[in-house]
C-alpha cells in the first residue's frame, strides 16, 4: 500500500506530466537529486519501477506508474478541495481575499479592477503580496493565497490558470533614440541596437527572449540587466537601450512622451496575463476574476 505525502505525489505527477526529472526539478524550483529521491522512495514502496527511463527520451509511466498516477490525481484533487473549503470557512467571517501578483502587474494592471471590485463589495478585506512570477506560482501551490496573477506565453504545466487578457507588448526607447521616429522597423534594424531588460536567469527574461525570436530577432545585445522593473524603464528613458514591456506598464510613460514605442513591421505581439487559483473557487473569488477580465485597464 502506498503511503505518501501530497508533496511527494505532486512531484511524481509533475515528472509524469512534463516527461522528465530535470524539467520537473526546474519547474518546481528544487534540485534534480531531490526529485529523484522522492521517486525512488515511491518506487521502493511500490516494489517496482514507476517510469521507463532512457537517455535522451521522455520519461514514460510503467503500468504501476499509471496506476499510481490515477491515485495521485485523486488524492491531490481531494486535498485541493479540502484546502479550499477550509480556506473558505476560515475567511467567511472576515470576508478576506489574498492575492499574489507579479510586481509589474501589481502596480499597473491590478489597481483599476481591484478598486472597482472593492467599491462594489464594501467590507471585504483584500491582502496583496508581490514577487516574481515564480514567487506567485509558489504561493498558489502552497495555498498561501486565493489568486495569483502572472505573465505567461501560455498555460503553465501543472498549474490551473485561466487567461485574463492578451496584453500588447511594445519595444520602447528614449525620444532621442535613432529608431524613435522610424516607421516599419524590422529585425535587421534592431539587430545592432542595445537592449535593457530583466536578469538573464529570470523567467521573464526567457519569455521576452522568445518574443524577440518570434519577430525574427535571434542575435541581439543586452547591454544592461536589472532586477527591478522600474529600473529597466528608467534606463530606457535615459537612453541606455531598448526595453520590451507590456503596454499597460509603460502606457503613462508613452502618453507623457518620456518613452516612444517603436513602429514594428509585421503583426503585433502579445503576452498573456493569467490568473492561477485554487479549485473550487468561492463566489467572491469568481467575481474578482470576472472583474479583472472585464475591467482591465485599456
Amino acid at each position: 500500500m502506498i503511503s505518501a505525502s501530497t508533496r511527494r505525489l505532486s512531484i511524481f505527477k509533475t515528472v509524469a506530466d512534463l516527461g522528465g526529472f530535470n524539467i520537473a526539478a526546474e519547474h518546481l524550483g528544487i534540485a534534480q537529486p531531490s526529485v529523484g529521491a522522492h521517486i525512488k522512495a515511491l518506487e521502493k514502496q511500490a516494489g517496482q519501477a514507476l517510469f521507463l527511463r532512457g537517455r535522451g527520451t521522455r520519461a514514460s509511466l510503467t503500468k504501476a506508474g499509471e496506476a499510481l498516477y490515477a491515485y495521485a490525481v485523486e488524492i491531490l484533487n481531494r486535498s485541493e478541495e479540502a484546502s479550499a473549503t477550509l480556506t473558505g470557512l476560515g475567511t467567511a467571517g472576515s470576508r478576506q481575499i489574498a492575492i499574489a501578483a507579479q510586481r509589474a502587474l501589481s502596480n499597473y494592471f491590478l489597481p483599476t479592477p481591484l478598486a472597482a471590485f472593492a467599491t462594489r463589495n464594501p467590507g471585504i478585506r483584500i491582502v496583496t503580496r508581490t514577487g516574481t512570477s515564480e514567487n506567485v506560482l509558489d504561493m498558489v501551490r502552497a495555498r498561501a493565497v486565493d489568486l495569483g496573477l502572472f505573465q505567461s506565453l501560455g498555460p503553465v504545466p501543472g498549474v490551473r490558470s485561466q487567461l485574463l487578457v492578451n496584453e500588447p507588448l511594445v519595444l520602447v526607447v528614449a525620444p532621442r533614440h535613432p529608431l524613435a521616429r522610424k516607421a516599419n522597423i524590422t529585425a535587421a534594424d534592431l539587430a545592432g541596437q542595445a537592449f535593457v531588460g530583466p536578469l538573464r536567469q529570470s523567467h521573464y527574461f526567457h519569455m521576452i527572449d522568445q518574443v524577440l525570436r518570434r519577430i525574427g530577432l535571434h542575435n541581439y545585445e543586452v547591454s544592461m540587466e536589472l532586477q527591478d522593473f522600474a529600473a529597466v524603464i528608467e534606463m530606457a528613458r535615459h537612453g541606455a537601450g531598448i526595453a520590451c514591456e507590456m503596454l499597460c506598464c509603460v502606457k503613462n510613460e508613452i502618453q507623457s512622451g518620456r518613452l516612444v514605442p517603436l513602429k514594428l513591421a509585421g503583426p503585433p505581439v502579445t503576452m498573456q496575463i493569467r490568473c492561477a487559483n485554487l479549485s473550487p473557487k468561492s463566489e467572491l473569488v469568481r467575481q474578482l476574476i470576472d472583474t479583472m477580465r472585464c475591467g482591465a485597464p485599456q
